[in-house]
Formats: C-alpha cells, structure tokens, sequence
C-alpha cells in the first residue's frame, strides 16, 4: 500500500511540474503511468493491509476529484511563473494604453471649433476649419453647403458637426463673420 501512494503521490507531482516545465508532454505520460500503475497497486494490495477493490474505487473516485481541483489551480498560478510570463503578454501600464498621436491630438483640438460646410452633407459631406478641409458627419441632420456648423466630437478622423444655433453666431470668429 505504501508503494501504491508514493507512486500516486509521484503521478500528481509530474502533474504539477507538467504545467510548470516545457517537456513536450513526457510528464503528462510519466504522470498518468505513475497514478495508473498505483490505483492498480491499491487494488491489488490485500484488504487486510488497506488495500481492495472499495479502496481502489474510493481512490479511483478521490483522484477523479482531486486532479481537476489541483489542475484548476495549477493553472490559476501558471501566467505568474517564469514560463507563463513567456506566453502570456503582460497588461500594458496606464501610461502605455493611453499613448495618443500626434494626428489624433491635432483633430481633438478641433474639438469645439466653428467651421463652415463645403459639400451638402447627408448626413456626411466636407467642412472647412481653420481654413483647412475635413470630412465631417452630422448626427443625421441633413446639411447644406455654406453653412456654419460646430465640431461636437472627434471620432478619429472624422468629426461630427452640429449646425450653429443662432445665439452661437455671436461667439464665431471674426474671418468667419464675413
């Protein structure tokens, strides 16, 4: 009975060094033999030294418990080890995630901006600002050409726009007053 443990015992440590090692999968079968050949060993073992056919089944039934359990958890460790830092990529700080481009930064400044349409928009079309074209959208309002609107969003490079309410007209610049 003593062998039979150490032999299972030995199974769930090649188990274990299975997720851990690269080995091509040499541990995996190192690990089923050793666990198979003690559960044949505890049903072999007389009942009088612990052994049997109940303790083989109450074993067989333990392990089939036990190895997806220990499984579970082994993986759960597995990206902080050495090796799982290997395969998985590593979460990209604040700092990294947030890297913003040039390009992006400049249509963001549009942000705001009153500008003037070139092109009809339905709903998409052209808009001059800061006497420069872009592509622009409305939020589905159709738009004729020649008209005052206001960026209103930024998404990439195309910029949503808003017709210029008349109180607004106040606030436009003065090149664009003309």
């Amino acid at each position: 009975m003593t062998w039979a443990i150490v032999a299972i015992l030995l199974g769930i440590l090649f188990l274990a060094l299975e997720v851990f090692l690269p080995s091509g999968g040499l541990l995996m079968i190192l690990s089923l033999f050793f666990v198979g050949a003690g559960v044949v060993l505890i049903f072999f073992t007389p009942e009088s030294e612990g052994g049997g056919t109940t303790t083989g089944i109450i074993t067989i039934v333990g392990l089939l418990v036990l190895m997806p359990v220990l499984g579970g958890v082994l993986f759960y460790y597995w990206p902080y080890t050495p090796m799982g830092k290997a395969v998985f990529l590593k979460e990209p700080t604040e700092e990294e995630a947030s890297v913003v481009t040039e390009a992006q930064q400049a249509f963001e400044e549009l942000h705001g901006q009153i500008g003037k349409t070139l092109t009809m928009h339905q709903p998409s079309g052209a808009t001059e600002l800061r006497g420069k074209r872009y592509d622009s959208t409305t939020e589905g309002v159709f738009v004729d050409a020649g008209q005052y609107v206001k960026v209103i969003a930024v998404n990439g490079s195309q910029l949503v726009v808003r017709m210029v309410n008349p109180n607004e007209f106040n606030d436009l610049p003065s090149d664009l007053n003309a």
